[in-house]
């Protein structure tokens, strides 16, 4: 059964709650059956209804020279909730200018559990950037995304453009598609000449941010908002990037040192 609770998101306060309720439940209704059926003085109820009738979701009968009150269709209630999208969303560039003006010292957010892993992935797909550089291990990551939760943040990746620059080890990678390089997959994978410790935890860089993943085991995500640290991890990034492999590079390494002297 609906109640006030079940409203809140429409922005309605307890009081035009009540009364809208009232309205849609009772039909056609003068303002003093509402205050009977409501509580309020009928005085309230004129000021309360002319918010109603604002919002379109109240509309006024008359009969006679008597004023009455009855619901518009509640489909009305899709385009308040689109207004108030809508709202949000012309608010959001000036909003997203101002946030992090207010204070010239890093911020520092700390994620456990499902949480840590969740938090990490939904910013990757919602960057400013074009691109983020990750370091890590592959086997980790699907281990606790899994699969199928790996290739839906991958898809949302694609759609939005974002590219992925990976420093892998090849001994924990994984025969997955979605995460091989390449255009289709928007990323570039290099592999680190040494194998990256087991329980080391992934570094993601990106839109002045560092996030670091410990997905398994201690399972938490740190989240450091620096530009200044950001910088400084992006260039010893690159300078790991640089003396790292790509697959046919280590590959042709490999073979050649198995080749007898």
């Amino acid at each position: 059964m609906i109640n006030e609770k079940d409203l809140d998101s429409l922005g309605l306060n307890k009081n035009l709650t009540t009364l809208y309720l009232a309205v849609i439940k009772s039909g056609v209704q003068s303002a003093s059956q509402l205050a009977s059926v409501t509580g309020f003085t009928r005085s309230n109820v004129y000021a309360l209804m002319q918010q109603l009738l604002a919002k379109n979701m109240v509309s006024i009968d008359f009969k006679g020279t008597k004023r009455r009150y009855k619901a518009t269709d509640p489909i009305i209630l899709n385009r308040l909730a689109e207004d108030r999208l809508r709202a949000v969303q012309q608010l959001m560039p000036e909003l997203q200018a101002l946030y992090g003006t207010g204070s010239a010292n890093p911020r520092i957010s700390y994620f456990e559990g499902d949480a840590a892993v969740n938090t990490v992935f939904d910013e990757l797909v919602n960057i400013k950037d074009e691109s983020y550089r990750y370091f890590g291990s592959l086997d980790a990551q699907l281990a606790v995304e899994g699969q199928r939760t790996a290739k839906r943040s991958v898809q949302r990746r694609l759609q939005k453009g974002i590219r992925s620059r990976a420093i892998r080890t090849r001994e924990a990678d994984m025969a997955e598609p979605a995460a091989m390089a390449g255009d289709p997959n928007l990323r570039e994978v290099r592999y680190f000449p040494k194998m990256i410790p087991p329980h080391c935890p992934d570094l993601y860089i990106y839109d002045q941010k560092l996030a670091i993943l410990m997905a398994g085991g201690e399972g938490f995500a740190l989240i450091i908002e620096s530009q200044e640290l950001s910088t400084l991890m992006g260039v010893i990034w690159d300078m790991i990037w640089d003396i790292s492999l790509t697959l046919d590079e280590l590959q042709n390494l490999k073979a050649s040192d198995r080749r007898p002297s």
